[in-house]
């Protein structure tokens, strides 16, 4: 299934109305087991996401994809950070030039940094 600029540009800021309509949910979720901060860190961070959208709209899907990432691992606190930016950044490489990439192509690596993940323990 190919995927278009247009298609992952509202995909990005339907993210961004989710956790922000979300936030204080999974704030709450978290507080439960966590420091309650998972809503209101997410939400910041896509929040980032779609006020950078308009700028690089036109730019090819991976660049997209990895400036997600990039604005994500500095806006968004604790793991999840790291988390969302690193499957961003991984996409936007699997993708990278492409202006409509196959969205398999985009996830094929998911079970490699699983991998990856399990050796290093």
């Amino acid at each position: 299934m190919s995927l278009s600029r247009t298609q992952i540009v509202n995909w990005l800021t339907r993210c961004g109305d989710i956790f922000s309509t979300e936030s204080e949910y999974l704030t709450g979720l978290d507080r439960e087991i966590g420091d309650a901060d998972h809503g209101l860190n997410m939400n910041r961070g896509f929040s980032k996401v779609v006020e950078k959208l308009p700028a690089i709209a036109d730019k090819d899907i991976g660049f997209i994809l990895k400036n997600t990432g990039m604005t994500l691992l500095s806006s968004v606190g604790g793991a999840s950070g790291p988390l969302f930016g690193t499957f961003f950044i991984r996409a936007a490489q699997a993708t990278q030039a492409r202006q409509s990439p196959d969205a398999g192509r985009a996830l094929s690596d998911v079970p490699r940094w699983r991998g990856r993940r399990n050796q290093s323990r």
